[in-house]
């Protein structure tokens, strides 16, 4: 969310929040878990991430296990925008949560929501020598502090994972790749696209904005390089005081997809080069671009036998959604999940990327999880 409009929309959704349900709560943990697989990345960012993890009412008065569901944050959303801020629809984590266990519309479950920003405002929750492998991050680190910490029923099919957006992308990849980590999967508006798609989202189409980049990029190539990361690293907060987080989104995407750990600051192999005049595409660049949200029809077919041991998979997206590249591409890629009967279940709302995350979690996701997770072991 752009923070210049935060303080409104905590204003207006204060006004609309709920009364809190009566009857035993449950309560937030806020905590730091040790991330090794986050060290050494080539910016020093730290290998210790904040989670906030939810414990339902009877955690406190019982021994009982419980399932978990990890929600992934979305592009630029700190974890505290879903627990101590009200900032989409109001809805707060740890009130939603006690609401609908009292009426019943769920089971007791612990939900976990890790940080998922660097300085460039997203992981993208995937490997980079760049940034970190933050994949390895949540399916190692995370979810081992996890189980050693609370009482979890530590099976794959007791966890489930979801998220928005980046975070979407995130939960969908994860399920994919991690059958053994995580048994379901449900991603509201995530980051997907279509053939096509990533040069839209990336404005590589747009000759002002690629001659902005590559001209950003020469500049900085041409510092040593201590003072180029100092640059990029100011030039980031430049963009985000700007307002300019298309340009933001477009570095952090390139430094997790196309990485250049041996070149030059900002460490990208970026998909376009200049000789002279000239503005040449690099194919190979290109198609580490598209592999991120994109290559679905090659995914699923690599990944479909994992993807048939998930108890759901389900993806929420806006018909108004204002990047149309992502409506287009979970269109896409629901017809490809069809094509290859793999069961799935797709939710189009009326609305935008941001409007109906709260609907999208206390209705969707949240439920889905608890009527298909394992609670009995």
């Amino acid at each position: 969310m752009n923070p210049r409009t935060l303080i409104a929309a905590i204003a207006v959704t204060a006004l609309l929040l709920p009364i809190p349900a009566l009857g035993a709560q449950g309560r937030i943990v806020d905590t730091t878990i040790a991330a090794p697989s986050l060290a050494n990345n080539l910016y020093e960012l730290p290998a210790q991430q904040p989670v906030a993890v939810y414990l339902p009412p009877s955690y406190d008065s019982s021994s009982n296990r419980y399932p978990v569901v990890y929600f992934l944050t979305g592009f630029g959303d700190p974890l505290y925008y879903f627990t101590a801020w009200s900032v989409y629809q109001g809805f707060s984590l740890r009130r939603s949560m006690d609401t609908l266990i009292a009426q019943g519309k769920i089971k007791e479950m612990i939900v976990v929501i890790p940080n998922g920003r660097n300085f460039m405002m997203g992981s993208f929750y995937a490997n980079s020598p760049v940034t970190g492998n933050w994949e390895d991050f949540i399916t190692k680190d995370l979810v081992s502090a996890i189980d050693t910490r609370f009482r979890t029923i530590p099976e794959p099919e007791s966890r489930g994972i979801g998220g928005h957006s980046m975070g979407g992308y995130g939960a969908i990849h994860m399920g994919m790749c991690h059958p053994d980590v995580f048994g379901g999967v449900y991603a509201l508006s995530p980051g997907l696209a279509a053939p096509g798609g990533i040069e839209k989202a990336m404005g590589f189409a747009n000759p002002k904005i690629l001659d902005k980049r590559l001209a950003e990029m020469e500049q900085f190539a041409a510092l040593p390089e201590l003072r180029a990361r100092t640059a990029f690293i100011s030039h980031i907060n430049y963009l985000l005081d700007a307002g300019d987080y298309d340009a933001v989104f477009s570095y952090a995407y390139g430094a997790v997809f196309s990485p250049d750990p041996h070149g030059r600051v900002p460490f990208i192999d970026f998909p376009f080069t200049r000789t002279g005049q000239e503005i040449a595409k690099k194919p190979e660049a290109m198609r580490n671009y598209e592999r991120g949200f994109g290559d679905l029809a090659e995914k699923i077919t690599q990944y479909r036998g994992n993807m048939l041991k998930l108890k759901c998979f389900g993806i929420d997206i806006g018909t108004q959604e204002e990047n149309a590249w992502i409506l287009e591409g979970c269109g896409y890629f629901a017809t490809l999940l069809d094509s290859a009967s793999v069961p799935h279940q797709l939710v189009r709302f009326e609305g935008s990327h941001n409007s109906h995350i709260r609907v999208g979690i206390e209705e969707h996701l949240l439920p889905a999880f608890s009527r298909t997770l394992e609670f009995d072991r």
